[in-house]
């Protein structure tokens, strides 16, 4: 006679789990956003700054200097996704659904981490200027602290240090990009890092108990305030796999644009040329860029 055991059954989950993932956009709250944006680039032109000359003679020629002005450009970013399911599915699946539900959240999460990630290139990399925005202009040089800063002694590597988050903050006072004043007026001080720059913090031993106490209720999620930036963890950050440097990025909010073409939109339909499967389409067009170069600090990291 057979052993019981080889009678056992498998019971099979009824529900659908979901993967652990970033499930919204994280930046789009702490930037400037426009919607309904049409064209195949979105202009933005800024008026800059102006300086008195000394009178030094009486009665002398005047002399008219044009205005200063600079045009930043926008371009969008096309973005669309299916997934589909064959007629027989529904049948096959027995006790659990098709997934319907589950691809539309999942499609929503990816999304959020894709415009995160346009924002984050834009900020960081090349945006474009000039009558025809073809003009390209790189990250300014002058607006990055280097992973090796230090307040004084020897320079050397490090992750996010309290010193180059007050080098960042003093960039940004200097260039006038930033005082407290704008937060009556709904602006802010925003920087982007990961966890890895967050535990950073927490390590540093000569971190006041106060600064201590803030630092680890940023990293338990009770506060996201830090020196007066807006705290925002992602881990959608270009990290230097051979140096192992991390760029984390300050920036003012309303220094920072975001554009939206074509907000996130999901059809359903069937098929009728693959046998009446079931198509779930998403789709989005956005696009980002930096309105002025003083109002971004890049800080470099080195992970351990």
């Amino acid at each position: 006679m057979a052993d019981i055991e080889q009678n056992y059954q498998i019971k099979y989950t009824e529900k659908w789990g979901s993967y652990l993932q970033q499930e919204a956009s994280r930046l789009d709250k702490y930037v400037t956003v426009e919607n309904g944006l049409t064209g195949k680039m979105v202009t933005f032109d800024q008026y800059g700054l102006l300086a008195f000359e000394e009178k030094v003679s009486r009665m002398g020629q005047t002399v008219l200097m044009e205005a200063p002005t600079l045009r930043r450009v926008m371009y969008p970013h096309i973005y669309t996704k299916a997934v589909g399911f064959d007629e027989f599915d529904a049948k096959k699946l027995a006790n659990i659904d098709v997934p319907v539900s589950k691809t539309i959240e999942g499609l929503r999460a990816a999304a959020g981490r894709c415009m995160d990630k346009v924002m984050l290139d834009a900020f960081l990399g090349e945006n474009y200027i000039g009558e025809n925005g073809t003009m390209p202009v790189a990250f300014s040089e002058n607006q990055i602290v280097e992973s090796d800063y230090v307040d004084s002694g020897s320079a050397v590597d490090s992750n996010l240090t309290v010193a180059k988050l007050r080098k960042a903050l003093a960039m940004l006072h200097k260039a006038e990009a930033w005082n407290e004043e704008r937060r009556a007026y709904g602006d802010e001080l925003v920087l982007a890092c990961t966890s890895s720059q967050i535990d950073s913090l927490l390590r540093e031993p000569q971190v006041s108990s106060y600064d201590y106490n803030t630092v680890r209720a940023l990293a338990e999620g009770k506060v996201d305030t830090f020196l007066g930036f807006r705290i925002i963890r992602t881990e959608l950050l270009p990290l230097d796999a051979e140096t192992g440097e991390r760029s984390c990025l300050a920036w003012v909010k309303s220094k920072a644009q975001f554009g939206i073409w074509d907000d996130f939109k999901v059809k359903i339909s069937v098929r009728d040329d693959l046998d009446e499967a079931l198509q779930i389409r998403a789709k989005f067009a956005c696009g980002a860029t930096r309105l002025q170069e003083e109002a971004f600090v890049k800080i470099q990291c080195t992970e351990s």
